[in-house]
């Protein structure tokens, strides 16, 4: 083949080469314009996406900003994440100060008497540890101002949790200074008027209780038989005057604690023995389970007596006949795990268990609030006042001891009282409850 030959071939070669070369670029070419069009959409979306986070955020902060209720957010650490309006203007702080720091260098936490609530019973440290929701319900909180003055407040604090990890929590609090007023006046007017009420049930009774004696002369069958629905209905009259009489001596703090070293064993024995001819009516079986009956603390024995009467008869009236209620006194160390919760002392604890209703889930932390009854238990019982479990909550926090509880509806309910060893704290009042 002559070089002119070879010289054709290259050249044709070349051309076919870069023909190919060509048409691979208008390929690529048309690739990346698509990409890029594809990108260009997705950017488009993303821009899009990110408009509509940023607003969503915005109207979700908006939201949380025009809450009445003070609401501050912390992460796992308990570092201050997000305060909206309300807890700012209540607290006199500005976000921007605190956003990064410690809420319990924000403000402090005062119990009625002006202590402090140390950092690991602060409602927001307990939820941080992994209680579901906390509510105070007990004594008073107060919150403190950056101007050092308190006002007392109603809290609420549930954990963030995102699979399964507590990541947070958000503190929900409101100032209660006038519902506070409110309810003082409250209080006294029921108290007087308790007081004028008490007088004509307490006649009838004493009446009523002659009649049946006999001291009036025989009566027919049907004539004690109305009597005896006269007094029983009477009584219920007098029980709700007296749990009156405690709830406004209660809030108005003006009921007396006082303390005689006793055996809280024999106590607790000694109100079942009361309540043996109820227990036994109803074909109830108890069961008894002391740990130590040589131990003596310093307690109100009424008041004490009063908290135990109330939550036997409370699992009575809320258990099936033929059910079992149960009763253990013991004593038990600081740390130590009871129910849902830990002893924060050294404390003489009593449980009371039942086989009975139980409590619906739903309405369980209402439990120890006034005149509350569960929709299951206005069935099955119609005479209670909703006020004894309020009665025996508030008596325990005013005097150094606490009461939780473990339920479930159709199985039953279980309440823990821990008195400390060291016994219930004095009070100086002006009344002194009354037995209900």
């Amino acid at each position: 083949m002559s070089s002119m030959e070879n010289k054709e071939k290259t050249t044709e070669q070349l051309k076919e080469d870069l023909r190919k070369t060509r048409e691979e670029v208008a390929i690529q070419k048309w690739g990346i314009k698509k990409t890029l069009g594809g990108m260009k959409v997705l950017v488009k979306e993303l821009i899009q996406k990110e408009k509509e986070v940023r607003e969503a955020s915005a109207k979700d902060e908006a939201i949380l900003a025009s809450i009445g209720d003070g609401l501050v957010a912390v992460d796992k650490d308990g570092n201050i994440m997000f305060m909206n309006r309300a807890a700012e203007k209540m607290l006199g702080l500005e976000t921007r100060q605190l956003v990064g720091k410690p809420f319990s260098e924000a403000w402090k936490v005062f119990d009625e008497k002006g202590n402090q609530i140390p950092e690991t019973e602060r409602p927001i440290t307990v939820a941080l540890l992994g209680v579901i929701t906390t509510t105070t319900t007990g004594p008073t909180y107060y919150y403190v101002r950056k101007d050092k003055t308190k006002f007392p407040v109603a809290i609420k604090v549930t954990p963030i949790v995102i699979d399964n990890k507590i990541i947070g929590a958000i503190d929900v609090f409101r100032d209660i200074t006038k519902e506070r007023e409110i309810d003082r006046a409250k209080s006294e007017f029921v108290s007087l008027a308790s007081h004028q009420l008490k007088t004509p049930p307490t006649a009838i009774k004493l009446l009523a209780e002659r009649l049946l004696g006999d001291k009036m002369g025989t009566l027919t069958e049907k004539q004690k038989r109305y009597l005896n629905d006269i007094h029983s209905e009477n009584q219920r009259s007098i029980e709700l005057v007296n749990a009156l009489l405690n709830v406004s001596r209660i809030e108005m703090g003006a009921f007396t604690i006082q303390l005689n070293e006793k055996n809280i064993c024999a106590v607790v024995q000694s109100v079942l023995y009361e309540l043996k001819s109820v227990i036994d009516k109803r074909q109830l079986r108890i069961e008894e389970v002391y740990q130590n009956k040589s131990i003596t603390v310093p307690i109100d024995e009424a008041l004490f007596r009063m908290v135990i009467n109330n939550l036997v008869m409370n699992a009575v009236n809320y258990t099936a006949d033929g059910g079992t209620i149960t009763v253990e006194c013991k004593e038990m160390n600081k740390g130590q795990a009871l129910g849902e919760k830990f002893l924060a002392e050294n404390s003489f604890v009593v449980v009371i268990s039942d086989t009975g209703y139980g409590i619906p889930k739903m309405q369980q932390d209402k439990l120890f609030t006034k005149f509350f009854r569960a929709d299951n238990a206005r069935e099955k019982h119609t005479d209670g006042t909703g006020l004894g479990l309020y009665i025996v909550k508030s008596i325990l926090d005013n005097s150094g001891g606490s009461i939780w509880f473990t339920s479930e509806e159709n199985k039953g309910t279980t309440f823990y009282v821990a008195i400390p060893m060291t016994g219930m704290k004095a009070k100086i009042g002006k009344k002194e409850l009354v037995d209900m």
